[in-house]
């Protein structure tokens, strides 16, 4: 993918603060009020440090911005949307006014905008900005997530009271209070007695299954 150097006005664009102290590396902001869930990733080589901005491609606001220590391993996650991605370089961090300082900072945008959305009920999608796999382009590759639903546990049969109680009432649908003998309480279970439970509407007692989400890349 090819890349736009940009003027140093976009640095009114995007300061925030005049603080000189070098973030770490992560999120910095995100004010599109919307849940960060789809991924980016961004390799980068030793040397110099990034702030990467995304801004909307429609109204042009910025949206979230990160801080990325070149050469480290980096992933962020953003908000759903299309945006804009633009990097400001350079080896000495002062502060989101300045940057990296005034001659200091190399800024440019990737041509056309990258989208972050659910591709199906089951699959983010999402990229990855390679700065190291080229000297003079930089590569840009779509990066799917897929979600696997499964079982992490199987309804079990549960005692109907609390397990520590011997005997518990329920009001039946003739208004009638009716003694269960509770065969799940301890004394029961250790002497081997088989106490009848007297069929209810709160009968079979079965716990919910559980579900988990699990994310992998596909």
């Amino acid at each position: 993918m090819k890349f736009t150097l940009l003027s140093a006005l976009w640095l009114g664009l995007l300061a925030t603060s005049g603080g000189a102290e070098e973030p770490r590396a992560g999120l910095m902001w995100n004010k599109t009020g919307l849940p960060a869930v789809f991924p980016l990733q961004v390799k980068t080589a030793p040397g110099q440090d990034f702030m990467m901005t995304l801004v909307d491609a429609q109204t042009h606001a910025p949206a979230l911005a990160a801080f990325i220590e070149g050469g480290e391993f980096f992933k962020v996650l953003v908000p759903p949307g299309e945006y804009d991605v633009r990097f400001a370089t350079g080896a000495q961090w002062r502060g989101e006014a300045e940057l990296f300082g005034k001659d200091e900072t190399t800024l440019f945008v990737l041509d056309g905008p990258l989208r972050f959305a659910v591709m199906d009920f089951a699959t983010k999608l999402g990229h990855v900005i390679d700065f190291t796999a080229s000297d003079d382009a930089i590569m840009v590759k779509a990066q799917f997530i897929c979600q696997r639903f499964s079982v992490a546990e199987f309804a079990r049969p549960q005692p109907p009271f609390d397990d520590l109680e011997g005997y518990a009432t329920r009001l039946t649908q003739e208004g009638e209070l009716v003694q269960f003998p509770n065969r799940f309480a301890p004394d029961r279970l250790s002497a081997g007695t088989d106490d009848p439970v007297i069929p209810t509407d709160f009968a079979p007692y079965f716990s919910d299954p559980a579900y988990e989400v699990r994310a992998f890349p596909c």
